[in-house]
């Protein structure tokens, strides 16, 4: 086991890059964690206890029993990150595709399929040690990250009672390299760890929508996700290479099977969420969401640490929407959808005993295109991290876009 202390300089996180995410924490475990729900759910704190005929949420299987358009829905997510230690501050900014999904509605039942990002690993880090003899540099880099490709179906049981089940095949690969610059040594040494992984997970829910006075509609939603256990496949070389980046002319691979670490398992935490809120129909809406993911997950037996911890965690939602005028012809603004949330998440990674807590703060609005369409623009302001025990603590400001096209033409073109 080996212990890494993060109070690296953290240098270099500058310029654009095609990463979905930039972040130190990123290093643990398979990396960053993504809540790839859809702008519309981003933007109310990601609360994900409203549903309704037009809109998909992807984080709710059984939310489709409601839905009566084919919908086509397509996010991307902009994000630009302060990190604050306690001898430097530097800054980044990470853009990428945050879902792609189709959500079909039939007579019986309504499917939906697409893809999302579960993880995403991005760092550079580097440890100055002037201590040792000859002096030596140590740098840490990462990228890449797992993602999901999923299938659900959603039906109404009862009415006004739906349910649903969701299931993803995960894939990807987690690459780390360590490099060790000694000074006045020509070449560098370079270890590199590589996983792939891959792995099925499924999540089972339930919707129930009940109205009172033919006006305030109650909604209430659960999403059970059980354990499951992804496979990693893992290599490590040692190479030197020169100080462009080329190859120096020696390499070993380093014979994981003999230490079992060859083939390993990455275990993903059951998880459990509820979901409650209140609303007029295409008027307003509030409402709240907790979900609690156990203790255990996400850990990466190559990569292995003895100051991190991955615990429970609980997510926390609040937010809503409101609609001042869906169908108004004289005034634009009064058709704008105009929604708020906020988010807390406590728990779940612990690094030199200190708590990993993340809060966001979110924004924007739903514009409508033609017939019921949208394009939907977010903003979110958090905070991540902390900056004791030499930790890094974040703060972000991401840019959410995303676009949620409806049709009819399927279902007519099947039924009619």
């Amino acid at each position: 086991m080996r212990k890494l202390s993060i109070f690296f300089i953290f240098i270099s996180l500058i310029g654009y890059s095609q990463r979905s995410s930039y972040s130190p924490y990123s290093y643990f475990g398979v990396g960053e964690t993504n809540f790839s729900a859809t702008v519309e759910n981003q933007m109310m704190g990601g609360n994900t206890a409203y549903y309704d005929s037009v809109h998909q949420n992807m984080n709710n299987a059984a939310s489709l029993s409601k839905l009566k358009f084919v919908n086509y829905s397509v996010g991307v997510d902009l994000k630009s990150t302060n990190y604050l230690s306690n001898s430097n501050n530097e800054k980044s900014t990470a853009a990428a595709i945050n879902y792609i999904s189709v959500a079909i509605p039939t007579k019986s039942l309504s499917f939906s399929f697409g893809i999302k990002p579960k993880t995403s690993v991005g760092y550079l880090l580097e440890n100055d040690d002037k201590s040792k003899t000859p002096p030596q540099l140590n740098r840490f880099t990462g990228d890449g990250g797992v993602s999901n490709a999923f299938v659900s179906i959603g039906f109404e049981l009862f009415k006004n009672w739906g349910i649903g089940v969701s299931s993803s095949y995960a894939f990807g690969n987690l690459n780390h390299y360590h490099t060790k610059i000694l000074e006045n040594v020509e070449l560098y040494t370079m270890v590199s760890s590589e996983s792939s992984i891959s792995g099925l997970d499924y999540n089972l829910s339930t919707v129930y929508q009940k109205t009172f006075n033919e006006k305030i509609t109650l909604y209430t939603t659960i999403v059970y996700q059980p354990e499951a256990n992804y496979k990693s496949k893992n290599n490590q070389l040692i190479s030197t290479i020169n100080p462009n980046g080329g190859y120096g002319g020696d390499f070993e691979e380093i014979d994981l099977s003999s230490i079992g670490l060859k083939n390993t398992n990455v275990k993903i935490p059951s998880s459990l969420s509820f979901g409650l809120g209140f609303g007029q129909d295409k008027k307003w809406f509030l409402g709240l969401n907790y979900m609690r993911n156990d203790e255990g997950g996400f850990k990466n037996e190559l990569m292995g640490l003895d100051n991190v911890e991955f615990k429970s965690s609980q997510t926390y939602s609040l937010g809503g929407f409101f609609l001042p005028k869906y169908d108004s012809f004289t005034n634009y603004f009064k058709t704008v959808t105009y929604r708020v949330g906020l988010r807390y998440k406590s728990g779940g990674l612990y690094v030199n005993n200190q708590q990993i807590n993340e809060i966001g703060l979110n924004f924007g609005f739903g514009i409508p295109l033609a017939g019921i369409s949208s394009a939907n623009l977010g903003f979110e302001f958090g905070q991540r991290g902390t900056n004791k025990a030499s930790l890094i603590k974040e703060k972000f400001f991401s840019i959410r876009i995303g676009v949620s096209l409806n049709d009819l033409w399927f279902v007519r073109s099947m039924y009619n």
